[in-house]
């Protein structure tokens, strides 16, 4: 009886680690494919970072923007499929739909999660509606992420900075 009641409980612990493993993920946009990358949008709520910058705000109507950005097959600068591009610089600006007084805008933040690398910043919401989201990425040698130029192990010059404009609506359920 015992060995039941502790399998039980085991098994049921499992199943909380599972449930508490990621946090729900509510999709702005994408995936697309640019630049031998695929981008996706998405936002979380309730997310809180270490260290937590002072641009990171909490509380009600707070959604916690975040882009993946991976290498796709052809992707020309040295990183294996599906590997986080580092060093990008990407500017978010969210305006609501309907509301010109409304926009929110920064540089999202490079960070990690149970679920991997991405970038990403809290945004304030203004309350529910229809959302569009501009999110700018520009290439790494900005950040002074050098690569190799020489005959050969050289890459190609990196991508010129471009945006990609996704629909959202918050909330979701």
């Amino acid at each position: 009886m015992k060995m039941k009641v502790m399998a039980g409980m085991l098994i049921m612990g499992g199943l909380a680690a599972t449930e508490c493993a990621y946090a729900k993920e509510y999709p702005v946009g994408g995936p697309v494919q640019k630049e031998g990358m695929e981008i996706a949008a998405s936002y979380l709520v309730d997310i809180e970072t270490a260290p937590m910058p002072s641009s990171m705000v909490m509380g009600k109507d707070v959604i916690h923007l975040e882009t993946d950005v991976h290498a796709t097959q052809d992707n020309k600068w040295g990183f294996p499929p599906d590997a986080w591009i580092p060093y990008l610089s990407v500017d978010y600006v969210v305006q609501k739909i309907g509301d010109a007084d409304f926009m929110e805008f920064g540089q999202m933040l490079p960070m990690s999660a149970a679920d991997g690398a991405h970038y990403a910043h809290s945004v304030k919401m203004k309350g529910p509606g229809t959302y569009k989201v501009f999110l700018k990425y520009t290439p790494p040698d900005e950040k002074g992420y050098a690569r190799h130029t020489d005959r050969e192990t050289g890459l190609p010059q990196w991508f010129s900075p471009f945006v990609e404009t996704f629909t959202f609506t918050y909330p979701q359920s």
